[in-house]
């Protein structure tokens, strides 16, 4: 029987340091029956939007490859966000935990116009993610290199202007008028990370409603994804529990213990060896542990997720020595170094394939502090060289094959470091960047004031082939350079987004 007591740290004071991590300075009172975190003690409350969140996040990659396989280190400080959505046993019944900062708003606010109005808990894992293109391959996509991942977001995708809860989720995806794919390496670090594995997507048109939810093209590769998600039975029990003889005896964790117990995450039996820290628990059917003997008990809590072994294509990203260190003064708080790894090569047809000699575009995002949609940080366009020439990031050849041995990437002289500000893109959309939104007033909900939504550098982005780099840095302390097409020094995005409106404030409105 394998123990996994005593591990962690003590569940109350994880709780009240997670609780206040990215949340609002001020306590948030949670609507009538809109729940509130629920429970008792030290248990998290449901915490909104975040106005004091920094516009700009310094993120750092490193890349190198060898015979046949691409290396990427990408580093960055935050929360240690290896926790998603949970199922909890409260008051006779068991009830999902789990939810990001801008659906906790709608429940907060009871506006059920701009999310879900029954969030419990704000439970999210953070990610980083890039999406990849080869402008030369049979997937190319026109225009990624001037807009980078704002070609993929639009004022209806979610948590935008123009998108009201009943559409759904209205996730990435190309114009109608852009054919080709963007290769997403999907590095979840609550869903996938602790069996060492990532999430190999695709973004593309939207055609007859493919694609994530009810709306957009983000995609998951043929195959089969890292994780399962626990549906329940009539009677409202989760799917699976805990394995007691992968526990020590337990079938489940205090919900005071969600942030710190070893038992955050289970797997099923293809993937309880997998991963830096296997063995992992094994989550087992509900029906299986009544079966032992089990009663559920006040604050039983089990993950909604299983984790499993990817197959096919969208198993083609591992994750091997991926870290969180810690900091000194706070546990929950301290910096990733993720490490992913794929083949060059796949030879699928969803998937970009690389070469010696290639240079590639690529743009970069981390989801940290318990957000998603266009609350998470962002990349301008960058470029990736396997020996191809000049470019923003220079993969370094490296002997030998195979994914088995990683480069020492605290080599920065042997591997070099690429700098770069990430930033909140707020309600930046790919309509704003071309002109569409020309003249178009946005309502400030907590306000009323009129917002303006005219992009002065359209005609640049559309007819002289100039990207947003061209125009602009990322923030305000970052060096602006004129690349040889021209440009001009327009700002930043740190200081021109908020201008917009909405970022860790409520959505502005288009008139109604």
């Amino acid at each position: 029987m394998r123990s996994l007591l005593g591990i962690g740290l003590a569940g109350a004071a994880g709780f009240a340091v997670l609780a206040v991590v990215g949340c609002p300075t001020t306590p948030t009172t949670p609507p009538t029956g809109g729940g509130g975190g629920g429970g008792t003690g030290n248990a998290p409350t449901l915490v909104g939007l975040d106005a004091n969140k920094p516009m700009i996040l310094p993120f750092t990659v490193q890349a190198a490859y060898n015979d046949d396989t691409m290396f990427f280190h990408m580093s960055w400080e935050g929360d240690r966000g290896d926790t998603h959505d949970y199922f909890r046993y409260t008051n006779g019944a068991w009830q999902r935990e789990g939810g990001v900062r801008r659906d906790a708003q709608a429940t907060i606010d009871n506006d059920p116009l701009r999310g879900s109005t029954n969030k419990n808990s704000t439970i999210y894992e953070s990610r980083v993610t890039f999406m990849l293109d080869d402008p030369n391959g049979p997937n190319a996509v026109a225009g990624f290199a001037e807009f980078g991942c704002m070609l993929t977001c639009h004022d209806n995708s979610r948590a935008m202007p123009m998108w009201v809860n009943a559409d759904g989720e209205v996730h990435k995806y190309l114009p109608d008028t852009i054919p080709g794919r963007l290769d997403l390496w999907h590095h979840r670090l609550g869903r996938s990370n602790p069996a060492g594995q990532s999430d190999d997507q695709w973004v593309g048109q939207r055609i007859n409603g493919e694609g994530d939810g009810d709306g957009g093209s983000r995609n998951g590769d043929a195959g089969t994804s890292p994780y399962a998600t626990a549906s329940t039975d009539d009677d409202g029990n989760p799917e699976w529990v805990f394995d007691p003889s992968t526990t020590g005896g337990f079938y489940a964790f205090p919900f005071e213990e969600l942030f710190t117990s070893p038992m955050r995450f289970f797997a099923d039996e293809t993937a309880e060896n997998l991963g830096p820290n296997a063995p992992l628990p094994v989550g087992i059917p509900y029906a299986d542990a009544v079966a032992m003997g089990y009663v559920p008990s006040e604050g039983d809590t089990v993950p909604r997720r299983r984790q499993r072994q990817t197959e096919g294509s969208r198993g083609d990203i591992s994750a091997a020595g991926t870290t969180f260190t810690a900091s000194a003064s706070d546990p929950l708080m301290g910096t990733w170094n993720s490490n992913i790894q794929r083949a060059l090569d796949t030879g699928n047809d969803d998937d970009t394939a690389l070469a010696d000699g290639g240079v590639y575009n690529i743009a970069f995002a981390v989801h940290k502090g318990m957000v998603t949609v266009r609350d998470h940080y962002v990349s301008f366009a960058y470029t990736v060289s396997l020996n191809g020439g000049d470019a923003d990031i220079q993969a370094v050849k490296i002997a030998g094959s195979g994914a088995g041995t990683l480069p020492d990437f605290t080599d920065t002289a042997m591997f070099p470091l690429t700098e770069m500000s990430l930033f909140l893109p707020g309600i930046t959309s790919y309509e704003f960047l071309i002109g569409e939104n020309e003249g178009l007033d946005y309502v400030d909900p907590a306000t009323g004031e009129s917002i303006g939504q005219s992009h002065a550098g359209a005609n640049g982005l559309l007819t002289q082939g100039l990207s947003c780099r061209a125009c602009h840095t990322a923030a305000e302390a970052d060096v602006f350079e004129t690349p040889p097409t021209g440009g001009f020094n327009a700002g930043s995005m740190e200081m021109h987004v908020p201008e917009r409106g909405g970022v860790n404030t409520p959505t502005p409105l288009p008139p109604q």
